[in-house]
């Protein structure tokens, strides 16, 4: 449990909160950017969004500028586990509350954290993989930004859980950095790597397996050969699935977004939040439950 209660800003006409986003680019996080500033909206703060292009000193520098300006709390999504967290500490000093969303900032003085349960994602996709190879199969991984909270739990509990399936084996293992033109020359690769043997692609988000899907077509391979499975349940993965050309998705819950915006705004009006690490459940999104996906509305008419 998260001990002692948020500490109170002074009353004032409007909360200013700055989002130190480690980018505005990716495809979910495209979303997640424009969930907090519909969010603010209906909360009645001010949100000031920095971009950090994927640049971790750049990231570090914002939340400086953003402590400059003078904000009564910060939102961030650190690039990877650590970069930020020299930062976030220097901002706890001078009294400015920080609080963590989709990525983690290990170690660092931050307020809570709003996440999502990424090794049960990881042992979601095992489960899923192993279901529909009978257990047996080679299997191609394609992993996100290396250093990442989202990019180590999946892994983690994706090979957590390849423990009982002995008959699975990753036959290749390299990063797509969570972006779909890598996720497609990295599928190249693999495809060269292994002569086009192999039983699975294993995406850790859905940008990279667009491009991998790409590559695999390209190749002369048919999709409904291979399993195919993706993260985050954005619009394009919810196509794939729906058509055909990838297995499954799971659900990276856009949820995160709101939510973190609605718990700092909370504490800075002087209420904890229930516990300091609150990570929302993934589940998978198949053809036979595209519905439940975040963003099926956005393709259900099409």
């Amino acid at each position: 449990m998260f001990a002692g209660g948020g500490k109170k800003k002074e009353e004032k006409e409007q909360l200013v909160i700055g989002f130190d986003a480690f980018n505005v680019s990716m495809t979910w996080m495209k979303f997640a950017h424009d969930a907090m500033v519909e969010e603010a909206k209906n909360l009645g703060v001010k949100l000031i969004v920095l971009d950090s292009e994927n640049e971790a000193s750049k990231q570090a520098s914002n939340m400086e500028d953003l402590v400059a300006m003078g904000v009564d709390g910060i939102v961030a999504n650190p690039i990877d586990v650590d970069s930020l967290s020299p930062a976030i500490n220097a901002a706890a000093e001078k009294d400015v509350a920080v609080a963590t969303f989709d990525r983690a900032a290990i170690g660092a003085d931050y307020v809570f954290y709003v996440g999502c349960d990424d090794v049960e994602g990881g042992r979601l996709v095992a489960d899923f993989v192993a279901d529909k190879l009978g257990g047996r199969g080679k299997i191609i991984l394609l992993t996100g930004t290396p250093g990442s909270s989202p990019a180590r739990d999946r892994t983690k509990g994706f090979f957590e859980r390849l423990e009982k399936y002995p008959g699975l084996e990753v036959v290749f293992n390299q990063t797509g950095e969570f972006w779909r033109e890598k996720g497609m020359q990295v599928m190249e690769d693999a495809i060269t790597v292994t002569k086009g043997d192999f039983d699975a692609v294993v995406c850790q988000n859905d940008d990279m397996m667009m491009g991998a899907i790409q590559a695999i077509l390209t190749a002369g391979i048919d999709v409904k050969d291979v399993v195919i499975t993706g993260y985050d349940g954005v619009p394009d993965g919810l196509r794939a699935v729906r058509d055909g050309q990838a297995d499954c998705t799971v659900q990276y819950p856009i949820g995160q977004a709101p939510e973190v915006l609605r718990r700092l705004v909370a504490y800075l009006k002087g209420e904890a939040p229930a516990q300091k690490d609150y990570e929302m459940p993934p589940w998978v999104i198949t053809k036979d439950n595209l519905d439940t996906g975040d963003f099926y509305s956005l393709i259900a008419s099409e």
